[in-house]
């Protein structure tokens, strides 16, 4: 008799539904993104071994979805071979572009030195060369870039002319081309909101840090004053134009999350046009900081994004993930000066791996690119797969090390569950006879 064994990948969970007299699993498949929900003793049976008993079509369905593995299978492996498929996998290319270091807001926990740093007219039309190139060499299906600051509004002529060369060139290659920016809206009006369109804006992402009060003690300009009521009429001045998408950040360490529903209603009684709105606790950076306590409680995270749910404002809901883009091959960062860096919060040429004019240094990149995993994460643990390590930055912040692991296991599997959970409740409304519903 064959004999198999749960994937290491796999996550389960209890699942009750008064609707139903047996208890039920949900599983989820970490790698693959495969969910099955089934009846609690039936997947006990498999755990026993007992597959001689097993359903044969539901036994092939949790093999094809990786919930099962032949006994004999290095799972380490298979992890290595989908790890390097999705590292190199340029059907879509993203780029971040870093047009200024300069800015107009002093934010009190801005990861970026206050630099007097900008990229010049020379250089973004090199960036551009090269990056043209490196898109006709991969041939995606779709180009995805976002231009950065500082404040990426202060060069707005530049990010026009570079935006509208990018989509020129992949028009005529057939190519998906859409970008954004993100600001602090302090320069955000609709005649430039027109221009952007023009070249193939899809969004734009607005940093806010809760209401008046707490926004403008976290994020005043440079000369100290208040720009919460500056922001927000802008953005009523935009609105419908572009989507919109808020970007919160938090202090974990205090209560100002609680008073976060005040922004969402202000948002709302300015009848604002917004997509949706992301929390996200402020993060540690190197050097002094008032903000030393990360992620915190990460229950406060997950309410505040069921928080933007009840505005109709939450993110697409998908399985949560820690992903660094400094692991991904199709994922580029071009810095004011033309090179190229791992990480937008890096310092301008900091660990660069080369440069728009001069091509990749192989060399170096090879270097960022080993990442040594602990014994726990890379033979043990089930969410590998949504993490590889964590952000980088954050390494280096704690550890000095850019090639160190950023744990966010609880914070990961915690959204996790919810995540799995409200699947499993989908599934009960569909009210499928076999009680089976894998996501694709």
């Amino acid at each position: 008799m064959h004999e198999w064994k749960t994937s290491r990948f796999t996550v389960e969970l209890p699942v009750e539904d008064p609707q139903y007299s047996e208890k039920l699993t949900a599983l989820y498949q970490t790698m693959t993104g495969g969910f099955v929900l089934l009846p609690e003793e039936q997947w006990k049976g498999w755990g026993q071994g007992l597959w001689a008993d097993a359903d044969p079509e539901l036994t092939a369905a949790l093999c094809e979805q990786g919930f099962l593995v032949d006994a004999g299978v290095d799972e380490g492996l298979v992890y290595d071979c989908w790890m390097q498929q999705h590292v190199h996998d340029f059907s879509t290319i993203t780029s971040k572009t870093m047009v200024t270091r300069k800015c107009n807001n002093r934010c009190t926990y801005c990861i970026l030195d206050p630099e007097a740093k900008e990229m010049s007219v020379h250089t973004s039309r090199a960036v551009d060369a090269f990056y043209m190139d490196f898109i006709a060499e991969k041939r995606p299906l779709r180009v995805m870039d976002d231009y950065l600051g500082g404040e990426p509004l202060l060069k707005a002529g530049l990010v026009l002319e570079s935006a509208a060369r990018r989509r020129a060139f992949c028009s005529r290659k057939g190519i998906d081309y859409r970008f954004t920016f993100t600001t602090n809206g302090l320069l955000l009006k609709p005649a430039l909101v027109r221009k952007f369109t023009a070249a193939g804006l899809s969004g734009i992402r607005v940093s806010l840090a809760g209401p008046r009060e707490i926004h403008d003690r976290l994020r005043p300009t440079k000369n100290h004053g208040k720009t919460y009521d500056r922001i927000m009429a802008n953005l009523q001045a935009v609105s419908g134009m572009v989507p919109i998408t808020i970007e919160c950040q938090y202090d974990s360490g205090v209560d100002d999350f609680r008073r976060l529903p005040e922004m969402l209603d202000d948002l709302k009684t300015r009848c604002i046009d917004i997509k949706e709105v992301h929390f996200s606790p402020i993060l540690q950076k190197r050097g002094s900081s008032d903000f030393t306590c990360g992620l915190g409680d990460a229950g406060i995270a997950l309410d505040l994004m069921k928080l933007a749910g009840q505005y109709g404002w939450a993110p697409e809901r998908e399985a949560p993930a820690s992903l660094c883009r400094a692991d991904f091959r199709s994922m580029l960062v071009f810095d004011t000066n033309g090179t190229l860096i791992p990480c937008p919060g890096l310092r301008e040429g900091e660990m660069a791996y080369g440069h728009a004019e001069r091509g990749v240094d192989f060399v170096a990149e090879s270097q960022l690119l080993h990442r040594r995993l602990p014994e726990k994460c890379a033979n043990e643990c089930a969410l590998l797969p949504l993490c590889m390590g964590g952000c980088r930055l954050q390494a280096l912040v704690r550890e000095n090390d850019f090639s160190g692991i950023d744990c966010q296991h609880d914070m990961l599997m915690l959204f996790l569950k919810d995540f799995i959970l409200e699947k499993a409740a989908e599934a009960l409304a569909e009210d499928e006879p076999e009680l089976l519903e894998i996501a694709a």
